[in-house]
């Protein structure tokens, strides 16, 4: 089991790597506020980590470099790689608002329907008890608002000639190269996330939201990967790639799941390897369709 709680860790640094990577190449023209937005991710998650482990809510096992000495720093740091790879997948499908929203959270939920069934059953972290694999459901309420929480505070942004409010994509966000965007960044993005998260932790305090029943989560998780999936499917064509670099998101997702997978076959948790597989399906569309070259493109270039 040691060597399956070392996942995280390993995992989340190589996510994390990964996701630095990507920015510095994809944001070649506003690089500072792409790595504002890593570094407020990883503040971002780090609180609510914390918040979860002060709380009672979840606990976990020790690694070599905790935050506070409650929480892995590895963990943060995965959070920093799916936030970040979920978003930028979404984002290139070129979705209308609404849809971009719901995309980008279910590809990570994909992740957590089954990966956290194999960190449960390995000790990497643990939870009081819950009706889908010992994990209670409002873990997954927390997986589904996290990334909604970050998003939209991040791409708001005031519309002064229609005096509204507009939620810009990480492209338009960068696009404006003004102090006052990277202040309102480093400054608000992160309490405001944390307000609306606040809120949505009121919500998973009524009891039926709370004790969900396993019929509901797995109609959940069923509606999540065919979801991801078949919005992945429908908008392939604007997942071909330009550079090299458009792999790397996909590529970051596929890396944490197939680990988890792959370990699980290793450490006999066969069924659960064969779940973390099928909620991996979306990060493999994903990555199959980027893997094809944007001709058009590349001729017009």
């Amino acid at each position: 089991m040691s060597g399956l709680i070392l996942l995280p860790g390993l995992t989340g640094y190589i996510l994390t790597g990964l996701s630095i990577v990507h920015a510095l190449m994809d944001a070649k023209k506003n690089r500072v506020q792409r790595i504002l937005m890593l570094t407020t991710i990883f503040i971002f998650t780090a609180f609510l980590e914390l918040i979860g482990v002060i709380t009672g809510v979840f606990s976990y096992a020790i690694e070599l470099i905790m935050i506070l000495d409650r929480v892995p720093l590895s963990i943060t740091l995965s959070w920093v790689g799916i936030i970040y790879s979920s978003m930028i997948i979404a984002e290139r499908l070129k979705l209308p608002i609404w849809q971009r929203i719901l995309t980008t959270t279910l590809i990570a939920l994909s992740l957590d329907w089954g990966m956290d069934p194999i960190a449960v059953e390995s000790g990497a972290w643990m939870f009081g008890g819950g009706e889908y694999f010992n994990i209670p459901a409002f873990n997954f309420f927390g997986w589904f608002f996290i990334p909604i929480a970050y998003l939209v505070p991040y791409g708001l942004s005031w519309v002064k000639g229609r005096k509204k409010l507009k939620l810009l994509n990480v492209a338009e966000v960068e696009a404006r190269r003004s102090l006052l965007r990277r202040l309102y960044t480093v400054l608000l993005v992160v309490p405001i996330g944390l307000g609306i998260l606040t809120l949505v932790g009121m919500l998973t305090r009524i009891p039926f939201v709370f004790n969900l029943p396993l019929e509901f989560l797995v109609v959940w998780a069923i509606f999540t990967i065919v979801w991801a999936s078949g919005i992945i499917i429908w908008k392939k064509e604007n997942l071909k790639r330009t550079k090299w670099f458009d792999l790397i998101p996909p590529s970051s997702l596929l890396v944490i799941a197939y680990f988890y997978a792959i370990s699980s076959f290793i450490l006999s948790f066969f069924i659960l390897g064969l779940l973390m597989l099928i909620t991996a399906l979306p990060f493999l569309f994903a990555f199959i369709f980027t893997l094809r070259k944007n001709r058009f493109i590349e001729e017009s270039i």
